[in-house]
């Protein structure tokens, strides 16, 4: 997933980015082009102010993406391993379950201030036009087959003899209709700073008894976002779970909010350097999120909504707002319910190939060719199962990789044009990996009660047997993304 860059928006929570496309013939040409010196690649550009030529430059930018992505989820099951073979050996297996698919129409507005030489303030403002999901039975799953349709396992274990009869996690018309759930409106908004150390054109225009013609000098950018949350209605999986499981025909609409209440701080840098017609960058963006205490979804919440899904019999002892709280559980998981949402790391390499360029009128085109990787650390978020089961579900650790190629314009000094488009995929990770409790007295044990008539103060409130349990888990395979995108920028 693309990093940002001091010209672009903060990482999205969809697995899809916005990114650049192109045209291979074209890079050819260009390599054969000589260029004089110029700016650095449009991944280091910084607004600036106070030079003789430029007092103020303000930036104005609006972007519209289109995002998919297609996972088909997978359960772990316990049943023979090859069922048309001689052998009965019974292991767990993979089985195909559901396929899910994400589609996010959005747009981003962004305004750039200069405040002094290569120092630049900058704000996002996202809008969704609508971020649907959908599931359906994946290929060759049908309600014979799928053991979600046929589920027998109860959320609190089956100590308590709550498992042996059918217990179905899907809708009753899941078979027909399948499922949707959708979100829109503003999201949270990013004001950031941006600051060029090093400026490849402006040494060399101040100083060139240093840098002479022809010297190779990197283009440097540091810079911070803060992404605010706002206040508003939050993004409630229980909501969407309620809308999905409706009888009545046809169902009534709901579109959730985006809003889930977390400080988000993204430290990033950036490089480049001009070889010609080729401009190489290399940046670095990590994602440190901050949830609001008190104000983020928080699972056990589900304890007090009457249309919510089935939590643990221990979460009415266990979770802080259980009718049979006590200090010992209420400090033991009284902070541990909420989101948690999840840190990321990521690094993108790239080029522009200057096709044409005017360095006098500040007109260029140039192709854009680069690739992204992030990784995501586990995390209680919104999964690709949430609205589903109506609650967060703990996802383990994965790597996105997103490659790009698109087409940067500059028209005139004050209109630029990008168009994009990307390719990638998200590799298999599991959607559903709670842990299954903690030690509090320091037996080296955990002790739990999976269904049976004493709770255990050990047992995670929010363990689900039915899907948390190893040989139950539901998985993310390898998802395909892909996405368009186009860019207006005014600069003054």
């Amino acid at each position: 997933m693309p990093a940002p860059t001091a010209r672009e928006l903060p990482v999205p929570t969809s697995p899809l980015r916005a990114t650049r496309w192109g045209s291979l013939a074209v890079l050819l040409t260009a390599l054969s082009v000589a260029a004089p010196a110029a700016r650095a690649a449009h991944e280091t550009d910084v607004a600036d102010a106070l030079d003789p030529d430029h007092p103020l430059e303000v930036d104005l930018d609006f972007t519209y993406t289109h995002l998919r992505s297609d996972t088909t989820i997978t359960r772990e099951n316990f049943q023979t391993v090859n069922p048309v073979g001689p052998s009965t050996a019974k292991g767990t297996v993979l089985v195909n379950e559901l396929q899910h698919s994400q589609v996010d129409d959005n747009a981003a507005f962004r305004l750039g201030l200069g405040l002094y030489h290569d120092l630049e303030l900058h704000f996002i403002v996202p809008y969704s036009v609508g971020d649907t999901q959908t599931w359906g039975f994946a290929s060759g799953t049908t309600t014979t087959t799928s053991t979600l349709w046929n589920n027998t396992f109860s959320a609190s274990g089956c100590n308590g003899g709550a498992c042996g009869s059918a217990q179905s996690m899907l809708p009753t018309n899941f078979a027909t209709k399948g499922a949707s759930a959708k979100r829109g409106g503003f999201g949270d908004p990013t004001i950031g700073i941006a600051w060029g150390p090093i400026n490849e054109e402006r040494e060399e225009r101040l100083k060139p008894e240093l840098f002479p013609t022809g010297h190779g000098l990197s283009t440097w950018v540091i810079g911070l976002d803060y992404t605010l949350p706002l206040p508003g209605d939050l993004d409630d999986p229980s909501k969407q779970y309620a809308n999905i499981n409706q009888t009545g025909t046809p169902p009534t609409s709901y579109t959730g909010s985006l809003l889930r209440k977390a400080h988000i701080f993204s430290p990033w840098t950036a490089w480049s350097i001009r070889y010609h017609v080729v401009n190489p960058y290399f940046s670095l963006r990590a994602t440190i999120p901050v949830p609001v205490q008190g104000s983020t979804f928080d699972n056990c919440s589900l304890l007090t909504n009457p249309n919510a899904p089935q939590l643990a019999d221990v979460a009415t002892q266990n979770c802080a707002n259980g009718a049979n709280a006590t200090a010992q559980t209420t400090k033991a998981w009284g902070t541990q319910t909420a989101y948690q949402p999840a840190y990321t790391g990521a690094f993108k390499l790239g080029s522009e190939f200057v096709i044409a360029e005017d360095v006098d009128a500040r007109r260029k085109i140039a192709v854009d060719l680069n690739g992204v990787v992030t990784w995501f650390s586990q995390a209680r978020d919104y999964s690709m199962v949430s609205d589903m089961l109506g609650k967060l579900t703990f996802e383990t650790e994965h790597v996105t990789t997103i490659g790009t190629l698109g087409i940067y314009g500059r028209a005139a000094r004050w209109l630029h044009f990008r168009v994009s488009g990307s390719l990638g995929f998200d590799t298999p990770h599991f959607l559903t990996n709670e842990n299954i409790g903690q030690d509090l007295n320091g037996d080296g044990q955990i002790s739990i009660s999976a269904g049976g008539s004493t709770k255990s103060a050990e047992q995670n409130p929010l363990y689900d047997f039915r899907v948390d349990q190893v040989g139950r888990r539901l998985r993310a395979e390898l998802s395909l993304i892909w996405g368009v995108s186009g860019t207006v920028s005014l600069n003054f």
